[in-house]
């Protein structure tokens, strides 16, 4: 009879783990693309490391919301509470991702003390490795695990669903808040938001000036070949003038790229922090400033080719 119940009580566990493969299809979002010991690590790791920023972000942003909180509720009770509420769902969000991630943490820790319990599939077994949680022909893969291996699968599944749940509704809060103070005609700007978007434009660019590459190599010999000839000849003297103008472009854009990168520290000592708020039509001095040296940085791309084709 021990055994009946044994055997009955794990093929619930498989048949509860095949039930979440069919049924999360359908739930946005879903849960860690696991294929081995590996690729866990790399989830714990890349979370802990989302988990760091945000709550940096958090910290600043609860300053600046102090007095905001303070205004609103003196002033305007249901902008007070809506803003209030949104900062309690941040907040509960980010320790709800806390707490997920310290469970996935000790499961990684087990799965590696404890081999044995062959969670994740062998090398050798399966030459390409499919996710843990593929929704594919893997239920007979699932039904040869140990108890405790579905367990373990469970909570992995389980936890990571939680975790990337409450990144969404931690979005979804601060997407609110934005909204909220854009009623009112005001900006919240979390500058590490900000400069992502700015390096993925600056990163445009850049691969746009690499291009220009082999055709300043071709300027390049030009320009060798003209000295060689007679560095006196006019045209000579047009090529050095336009080889001048060029390396004078490279060094703004040079500054400019450097600018990009160093931003957080000098946004962060302008505003004294990394969130703030700030009337709609308003922009602080590194905004002002990018802006301002993102279209020189264009324009001299455009530049740069018309000189060369000039030739």
């Amino acid at each position: 009879m021990k055994i009946f119940f044994k055997s009955l009580r794990r093929v619930s566990i498989v048949i509860g783990t095949l039930f979440l493969f069919s049924n999360c299809s359908s739930r946005i979002p879903n849960f860690w693309d696991l294929r081995d010991v590996q690729s866990l690590d790399t989830k714990i790791m890349n979370t802990k490391q989302w988990l760091k920023t945000e709550n940096s972000n958090y910290k600043y942003l609860h300053k600046v919301m102090k007095n905001e909180l303070k205004y609103y509720k003196e002033n305007d009770l249901k902008v007070f509470r809506d803003l209030a509420k949104e900062m309690k769902s941040i907040n509960k969000a980010l320790e709800n991702i806390k707490s997920y991630l310290n469970k996935q943490i000790k499961l990684a820790t087990k799965i590696k003390k404890r081999p044995s319990l062959a969670v994740f599939n062998s090398k050798n077994k399966q030459k390409k490795k499919v996710g843990l949680f593929a929704r594919r022909k893997n239920k007979g893969s699932i039904g040869n695990k140990s108890e405790r291996a579905l367990k373990i699968i469970n909570s992995l599944q389980n936890n990571s669903s939680v975790i990337l749940e409450n990144q969404s509704n931690y979005n979804e809060s601060i997407d609110r808040l934005n909204t909220l103070f854009a009623k009112k005609k005001r900006r919240l700007v979390f500058i590490r938001i900000q400069i992502n978007e700015w390096d993925q434009q600056l990163k445009d660019l850049m691969h746009d000036r690499e291009r220009l590459i082999p055709t300043l190599n071709s300027f390049n010999l030009i320009l060798s070949e003209a000295l060689f000839k007679s560095s006196e000849s006019g045209y000579a003297k047009n090529i050095i003038d336009l080889s001048k103008s060029i390396e004078r472009y490279n060094d703004e854009m040079d500054r400019f790229e450097s600018y990009v990168k160093n931003i957080e520290s000098i946004a962060g000592k302008e505003v004294k922090g990394l969130v703030y708020i700030i009337n709609a039509g308003d922009e602080k001095k590194y905004e002002k400033k990018y802006k301002k040296e993102l279209s020189k940085y264009q324009n001299i791309l455009k530049e740069v080719t018309k000189l060369i084709n000039s030739i």
